[in-house]
C-alpha cells in the first residue's frame, strides 16, 4: 500500500480511536487496518499507537507525526479539490443514533430517503440517553446535547420547538395554568433526558421566565411522557413534533399558548470532519432538508437564509 494511504489510515485511527470502527468506515476488516498501521510504523521505525485490550492511544511520536500527517492529507485534499473530482454514488450502511422523538419522526419519512438513495441502508439507534459515538461505532449522532468528547466534531444544525400539553381530562379536573408560575400548583411529568431537568423555561415579549416544576412521575423516555400526558397524569413539556397528531385529534390540548417554551438546540456529531462518506453526507443533507421544511423545526441554514452543507 502506498505511503499516502497508510497516512490516511493512521489519521482515521487516531481520530476514531478504534481499529474496528475504521475498518467499518473503510469497508474492510480490523486485521487489515492493524497491518496497515504496523506497516507504517515499520517504515518510520517508531511506534505510533499504544495498543491495550481496552483502547488505543497515540504515543509521543504518534502525536508529533499526526500533526504533520494531517498537513500532508489536507494539502492533497486541496490539490484534488482544485481540479474537481466526481462525487461517489452514496452506498453502504449508515449507523445513526437519534433521540426517540427524532427517530419516530424520521422513520415515517424514510421511504423518500431510500427512494433517492437506493444503495444506502440505515441502522437506526433510538435512545433518549447519550450515545458514545466512538465506542458504539456510529457514523452520525443527532443529539440535543453537545458532545463532550474532544475527538469528535459537533455542529448545531437547528432547533426544535417545545409545547406544554395535558389531556382534556386533566384540564377539566385541575384547570389550566394562566402563567408559568401556576405550574407550581400542578402535577408535572418530568422528562429526565440529558440536557433536560425540572427547570422549564418560557419567554414572552422578550422576557424569560424559569419554573422549577414538581411531579411524582420522572421518566427518561419522551414517548413515555407523551403517553402519561395522554392518560391524564399531568402537564408535560414535549417537542411539538411529537404532539401534533395528539393535539389535532383532541387527545392533548396545548397550555400557556402566549408563553413560548425555550427552543432546544439540535446537534449533529461526527467522528471526524474529514473522510465523511458520501452515504453519511446523504443522510445529513436529508436531515437538513427536513429541518427546513418541517413545522416547529428550524435549521441553522434556514435561519441564515442560505442552504449550505452542515459540515464543510
Amino acid at each position: 500500500m502506498d505511503q499516502l494511504s497508510l497516512i490516511n489510515t493512521f489519521i482515521r485511527v487516531a481520530e476514531r480511536g478504534s481499529f474496528s470502527a475504521v475498518a467499518r468506515d473503510f469497508n474492510t476488516s480490523q486485521p487489515v487496518i492493524s497491518r496497515q498501521i504496523a506497516a507504517l510504523e515499520d517504515q518510520l521505525g517508531v511506534r505510533l499507537i499504544q495498543r491495550t485490550t481496552r483502547r488505543l492511544s497515540l504515543t509521543e511520536d504518534g502525536q508529533i507525526y499526526l500533526e504533520h500527517a494531517k498537513a500532508v492529507a489536507d494539502a492533497v485534499d486541496a490539490a484534488t479539490a482544485s481540479v474537481g473530482s466526481a462525487r461517489k454514488t452514496p452506498t453502504g450502511q449508515v449507523r445513526l443514533g437519534v433521540p426517540t422523538a427524532v427517530g419516530l419522526y424520521l422513520a415515517a419519512r424514510l421511504p423518500e430517503f431510500f427512494a433517492r438513495n437506493p444503495e444506502i441502508s440505515l441502522d437506526l439507534k433510538m435512545r433518549d440517553g447519550a450515545f458514545d459515538l466512538i465506542e458504539e461505532g456510529l457514523d452520525l449522532v443527532i443529539s440535543v446535547v453537545e458532545a463532550t468528547q474532544a475527538s469528535v466534531i459537533t455542529r448545531v444544525v437547528g432547533t426544535a420547538a417545545s409545547v406544554l400539553v395535558a389531556s382534556p381530562a386533566y384540564v377539566a379536573a385541575r384547570g389550566a395554568p394562566d402563567t408559568p408560575q401556576d405550574l407550581l400548583r400542578h402535577e408535572c411529568i418530568v422528562y429526565t433526558r440529558p440536557g433536560a431537568d425540572r427547570e422549564w423555561r418560557f419567554a414572552r415579549d422578550g422576557i424569560e421566565e424559569t419554573v422549577s416544576v414538581q411531579g411524582r412521575f420522572h421518566v427518561d423516555s419522551s414517548e413515555a411522557v407523551r403517553r402519561a400526558a395522554r392518560a391524564g397524569l399531568g402537564v408535560a413539556l414535549l417537542p411539538r413534533l411529537t404532539t401534533i397528531d395528539d393535539v389535532v385529534a383532541g387527545r392533548l390540548v396545548t397550555l400557556l399558548d402566549t408563553f413560548v417554551p425555550m427552543n432546544v438546540k439540535i446537534h449533529a456529531i461526527l467522528p471526524s470532519r474529514r473522510y465523511i462518506p458520501a452515504r453519511t453526507r446523504a443522510i445529513l443533507d436529508f436531515l437538513q432538508e427536513e429541518l427546513e421544511k418541517t413545522p416547529f423545526l428550524q435549521s441553522t441554514a434556514g435561519m441564515a437564509g442560505v442552504h449550505a452543507p452542515i459540515f464543510d
